[in-house]
């Protein structure tokens, strides 16, 4: 008779980048490390994500009429490296992408260039190429497809750009994300939908295009003729477009959001990185070609170099937009094919709360009053301030006053006292902190704060352990 076993649940453990940076004094030795090589864009996106939703980076107070009770809420980051403020920038950044597509056919193409020139495309003056080469291919490629004229007139359309400089396994590859209307606007603003691009002419097209703006930038010799040369020989087929994903405007926001994530998150996500030892990081990708999981073991440095390596320089536009699109192209889009003049609804943090936790994180805990915007404070502070607040003929939480070190020591003794082989229960501890006198807010923030300086991780979904 065979004897039944249980069987052990697999235990995910989330790696934050917050927890690669903070912890361990790693970025304080890569800054030793690599001095000479930093960017000022790169020290900056760092040490915002350190400071994101700590008092330190401001601030805005909330109090409510009634009794008096005070609220901060502190500001995020926005740093290229943060994953929570960038979920909610691509969020927002696809809502409106959306509404200002028209009610129009699109598609999704995607402009790659071969390995050999890489290297060469990371460089920000050379970028710009990549924007202008592919907007004269599409308007090029919809132009002589027109099959409803035999002049092939010039048509005005629309197109979104994106510049990625990464691939799946965080290595240079730079390629443009474009949105592109199927059709334009002919000069009686008339719309010819153009549904059909020949693909062999649309490749040939993209390597002309590209090239011979390269050709035209790079210092004018004979290396650069050969080099040029190499690579139309090389790739007599063109160079790899991708331009099968159709779309209308009712899946706009997805895939306005799958683009998104380019322009506002890391070159990795979070759930993709399985372990770090102090010393390696090891994360996973999927392989475009053979769509096989691949794991990579790497040095954290190397890992921070090559992430750091993604941010844009300040002000370098990673979006653009052309024709239709583009601030000019206004005009074109008063038609019936958009619901532009309708109103953009982008939601708040409040409301984000409320759809994510369903509670209103400015109702007054002691009063259920909707508290006031009172103060906003830009330069921050090492703590909050700890005002005597107005009482409500409540009598107030013990520990209301409590600085910021108290509070944290509090939250890492609750998590250490509660948490057994699979972690702590999060929704245990904020019970548990709260019963201290801690509001539920302050101690969400703390949390968050701890896990941006390494202090404690997300063991899986729901439980958090100490590092400490």
């Amino acid at each position: 008779m065979s004897k039944k076993t249980k069987t052990r649940k697999s235990v995910t453990f989330i790696v934050t980048i917050a927890l690669i940076l903070f912890s361990f004094n790693t970025w304080d030795d890569y800054q030793i490390r690599y001095r000479d090589s930093l960017r000022q864009v790169e020290i900056e996106n760092v040490e915002r994500m350190r400071l994101c939703r700590t008092p330190q980076n401001g601030y805005k107070v909330y109090q409510c009429p009634n009794c008096g009770r005070k609220k901060y809420v502190p500001f995020t980051c926005k740093s290229r490296l943060c994953t929570s403020c960038g979920t909610k920038a691509a969020n927002e950044w696809a809502e409106r992408i959306s509404h200002k597509l028209l009610k129009v056919q699109h598609r999704h193409v995607v402009f790659t260039i071969p390995e050999t020139l890489r290297e060469l495309f990371m460089n920000p003056n050379y970028q710009k190429i990549l924007f202008q080469a592919s907007k004269v291919t599409m308007e090029n490629m919809i132009k002589f497809s027109n099959k409803k004229s035999k002049k092939k007139i010039k048509l005005k359309i629309g197109m979104i750009d994106v510049l990625q400089t990464y691939g799946a396994d965080m290595k240079k590859n730079p390629h443009i994300h474009s949105i592109v209307t199927e059709g334009g606007f002919d000069r009686n603003k008339n719309w010819i939908h153009v549904d059909f691009i020949p693909y062999k002419g649309w490749r040939k097209k993209w390597q002309y295009e590209l090239l011979t703006r390269l050709k035209k930038e790079m210092p004018r010799c004979r290396e650069t003729n050969n080099f040029i040369d190499r690579h139309f020989k090389k790739y007599p087929n063109g160079f790899v477009v991708y331009g099968k994903r159709r779309f209308n405007k009712r899946e706009g926001w997805s895939m306005a959001r799958y683009i998104g994530k380019y322009v506002k998150h890391p070159p990795i996500a979070e759930s993709r990185i399985i372990a770090y030892d102090e010393k390696q990081v090891i994360f996973w990708y999927k392989d475009t070609k053979t769509k096989k999981k691949i794991t990579v073991t790497m040095d954290k440095f190397e890992f921070i170099q090559i992430l750091l390596s993604h941010i844009p320089e300040k002000n370098f536009k990673v979006v653009r937009y052309f024709g239709i699109y583009s601030r000019r192209g206004y005009k074109h889009r008063q038609t019936e094919f958009s619901d532009e003049e309708s109103e953009l609804i982008i939601r708040s943090w409040r409301d984000e709360i409320k759809r994510a936790f369903q509670y209103d994180p400015l109702l007054c805990p002691n009063c259920n009053t909707e508290m006031e915007l009172v103060e906003i404070c830009y330069e921050g502070s090492e703590n909050y301030p700890t005002e005597d607040e107005l009482l409500s003929g409540k009598p107030p939480p013990s520990n209301r006053n409590l600085a910021q070190h108290e509070r944290m020591h509090l939250i890492l003794a609750l998590i250490r006292e509660n948490q057994k082989r699979d972690g702590a229960n999060i929704e245990l501890v904020i019970s548990k902190a709260t019963e201290q006198g801690i509001d539920i807010d302050q101690v969400l923030n703390d949390i968050e704060y701890l896990k941006s300086r390494g202090n404690i991780y997300e063991y899986r979904t729901g439980k958090i352990r100490s590092t400490l």
